[in-house]
């Protein structure tokens, strides 16, 4: 299924591929949050700006994401503010308010349809879990620090007993309709957007961008990819992982309203209506990009039924995070790069950080100064705040890269795999990823990631081979989903 959003999503625009070659003042791959703020900022301007997307507009990490915006961090402040202390807790918390401000004003600018409310955040756990444990104070200590208006949680319309903390003046909206009017409003303002154009190489020196049919030369290069395309320093330290949604209709019972995470050990939860017919959604079940275990949608299914008398599923979906070494994201200028720009890190905070990403690289393009692009530099070194992190994820790749193709099966012929099976295995000395559809078509792919020669994982829930060193995900048919990949994994005829 699709992500909820899309429900209601008829008459949605279409943009043509890129067909042939262009120039641009600006070239930026990617149709999520941060490269179309960031083209409708760069051409209200002036800026001539083409972008280029893979899928579709919001296609991507935008589309999947919960549609909760929020000042503070999901994962809670009071871990920034022990790993940077009091002066850059504040300045999240200030830097992501201006964020979700600048969201609010392009909607009610633009006549943005997209659901927008204030809401307020919850952070809960279940009353007297003796397994909880929780430190409220500390939690709370940080969100007032940086000035926000926090308060024991009233009742958050969850249906079992809480505990925790409320956080008002928050917000939710629909993320893929937001996006879709970003891209009608600053499509009627002269960027010329390409979908289904996926990128397959960027030359920094000379200022192109290659598709599988055109080219576009630009001055400035935007990379709103959620990580670097290709081989980036930033990708040694990121953790990479997914996250999984079930939405559902309730037969009986109240919608919890509000963005509310459970600490039980972690579920988000919120409610959503489109027209006339509401749903309870739940976000939970991470694990580390190409490590799946067991089936995470059956799971928050039963952690609906569990607490919900659910009356129907409506929609399933997941997305993926990257999660910066030193906590905060990267945002800015390319290394040895000045006219190439980046936004990576954001965690599960994407939407926050990806508006707040779009405004500091604007400001870069256009000589401006932004007060917050220190604070996020992509170029910043932080090996104090970051070696653990580093240190375990290079180990992570290392043994990714050791003991997958150590231990691959042998298989002697491809067609040893059974309708609806995905295997990686060895045939004639070459790692394979071999998939049968369920009516028995054999689909056969090389197991190598293109981007740093790891072998690739079946993800049985999406359907794709998924690279667990870099995140670089692929559909079945082995063209690139997301992550640092350029280019597809090959086909083998068999």
């Amino acid at each position: 299924m699709d992500a909820i959003w899309t429900l209601g999503n008829q008459d949605t625009p279409r943009y043509a591929p890129l067909n042939a070659d262009a120039d641009a003042d600006v070239a930026i791959i990617g149709a999520g949050i941060t490269g179309l703020t960031t083209a409708l900022t760069l051409a209200e301007a002036g800026q001539k700006v083409i972008v280029l997307e893979a899928r579709e507009v919001g296609g991507g990490v935008t589309g999947g994401s919960t549609g909760n915006l929020y000042s503070t961090l999901a994962s809670g402040q009071a871990s920034i503010r022990k790993k940077w202390g009091d002066e850059v807790s504040r300045d999240v918390i200030r830097a992501r308010s201006e964020a979700v401000d600048v969201i609010e004003a392009l909607i009610e600018r633009f006549a943005i349809d997209c659901q927008f409310q204030r809401q307020p955040a919850y952070r809960v756990e279940p009353a007297n879990d003796s397994k909880a444990g929780y430190d409220w104070d500390e939690e709370k200590a940080a969100l007032a620090d940086a000035g926000l208006d926090v308060e024991a949680a009233d009742h958050p319309g969850l249906p079992f007993a809480t505990q925790g903390i409320k956080i008002s003046d928050q917000a939710q909206f629909n993320p893929l309709h937001y996006v879709q009017g970003l891209a009608t409003v600053a499509s009627d303002l002269g960027v010329i957007i390409h979908e289904h154009s996926p990128v397959r190489n960027v030359d920094h020196k000379q200022g192109t961008v290659t598709t599988d049919t055109a080219c576009v030369s630009a001055r400035h290069v935007v990379y709103a990819t959620h990580t670097p395309k290709g081989l980036n320093l930033l990708q040694a330290g990121m953790l990479v992982s997914r996250e999984y949604a079930v939405s559902a209709r309730l037969k009986s019972g109240h919608y919890p309203e509000g963005i509310i995470w459970a600490m039980d050990p972690f579920h988000s939860l919120r409610s959503y209506r489109q027209g006339n017919e509401q749903h309870v959604i739940v976000i939970g079940e991470k694990h580390k990009t190409g490590e799946q275990k067991g089936d995470h949608y059956r799971h928050l299914q039963e952690y609906l039924q569990t607490h919900f008398d659910v009356e129907a599923f409506t929609s399933q979906w997941s997305a993926q995070q990257y999660s910066s070494p030193d906590g905060l994201p990267y945002i800015g200028r390319l290394h040895g790069q000045d006219t190439v720009y980046l936004a990576t890190g954001f965690a599960a905070d994407g939407l926050t950080w990806g508006t707040l990403a779009a405004m500091i690289i604007s400001d870069q393009v256009l000589g401006r100064d932004n007060p917050w692009q220190a604070r996020f530099d992509a170029r910043r070194i932080t090996p104090g705040k970051s070696a653990t992190q580093y240190t375990k994820e290079n180990a992570h790749v290392a043994r990714h890269m050791f003991k997958d193709y150590l231990s691959t099966e042998k298989l002697k012929e491809a067609d040893e795999v059974a309708p609806g099976q995905a295997r990686v295995a060895k045939v004639d000395g070459e790692e394979l990823a071999i998939h049968r559809t369920e009516d028995g078509q054999l689909k056969v792919l090389s197991a190598v990631c293109p981007h740093m020669k790891c072998i690739v994982h079946w993800n049985n829930a999406e359907s794709t081979w998924d690279c667990p060193c870099h995140g670089s995900r692929f559909d079945c048919d082995g063209e690139v989903i997301e992550g640092p990949s350029y280019h597809p994994l090959a086909r083998r005829i068999r």
